[in-house]
């Protein structure tokens, strides 16, 4: 009784803090910014996938998918719940549970302590930590839900060129196609992704998604970035998000991480001769027009 006690007092403590939470459609360089948050100080989970996914929120993220019936290759049906206030009550509720789950001897680290990892978790006892947050893709579409439980939350917004980001989701599709397991266990694997036109729709999804839902967002709390611009200028960009965070590093600090970059990786171009035919009807998309993108990238 006393140990949720006192993981329900951690928890609003929590909810008080500004937690940096990334946003953007899988491939579009959220791994990368969220490697580079964890460089400059910032907790970014306590055990992380190999994308740098946390796997703590990753696992809430994927209970409010599976209660719209979708994964994140598929997600219309959660988009339009996304809008029902009584399935966002619901997984508000549902979702802050599991925050403060607790199965005693079983699993004593149940809860948002497994994100922190329990010697981290001791210590913010007497000092709250100001520098946390997690990535997770999926956080892209149950954002409204997560601004709920967290009302101060710094939203950073990672895009990248539609295009590319199509070219990589089915590359990574064809990849995973190979392999046995994905087919007979399909946990992020899917099948529509095979599809290349297909990947670039899922794109338009995602980003469309944040950009009609993020108004609640206060504006001072609501940043996007460039992954062109993250790779091409390293240094003056994560500048921008520091400074929107609030947050101070040593220039000694952020020049080591800024070397950390492979400007080599900015984007798909070698692969795009193969989908030519494709690519130039999509890249004249109105979101892509929105954005100010094109294709190949320009300078």
């Amino acid at each position: 009784m006393a140990r949720t006690r006192n993981l329900q007092e951690s928890l609003d403590q929590l909810r008080r803090s500004e937690p940096v939470i990334l946003l953007g459609m899988h491939r579009s360089g959220t791994s990368l910014t969220t490697r580079l948050l964890g460089d400059l100080g910032f907790h970014m989970g306590y055990r992380l996938s190999r994308d740098a996914e946390a796997v703590f929120f990753q696992r809430l993220n994927r209970r409010i998918f599976s209660a719209a019936g979708v994964k994140w290759g598929d997600v219309d049906p959660l988009i339009q719940l996304m809008d029902s206030e009584a399935f966002l009550a619901r997984q508000t509720q549902s979702v802050e549970s599991w925050l403060l789950k607790d199965r005693f001897l079983l699993n004593p680290g149940v809860g948002v302590e497994q994100f922190f990892g329990r010697d981290l978790w001791k210590r913010m006892q007497a000092q709250p930590l100001d520098r946390w947050g997690w990535k997770d893709p999926r956080t892209t579409l149950t954002f409204p839900i997560w601004l709920r439980i967290f009302p101060h939350a710094k939203f950073v917004h990672v895009l990248r060129n539609g295009i590319d980001v199509a070219i990589s989701t089915h590359r990574r599709s064809l990849k995973q196609q190979r392999k046995l397991r994905n087919r007979l266990f399909p946990l992020d694997y899917s099948p529509a992704t095979l599809d290349f036109d297909y990947c670039f729709h899922l794109w338009e999804t995602y980003v469309t998604f944040i950009l009609d839902h993020k108004d609640p967002i206060p504006d001072e709390n609501y940043l996007e970035i460039r992954y062109e611009a993250l790779l091409q200028n390293p240094h003056s960009t994560l500048k921008t998000v520091l400074s929107f965070l609030g947050k101070a590093v040593p220039e000694a600090r952020l020049e080591e991480a800024s070397r950390r970059i492979d400007s080599s990786r900015l984007n798909n171009v070698q692969y795009a001769a193969e989908r030519g035919d494709r690519i130039a009807e999509l890249s004249d998309s109105p979101l892509m027009r929105q954005l100010g993108y094109a294709y190949p990238m320009k300078g």
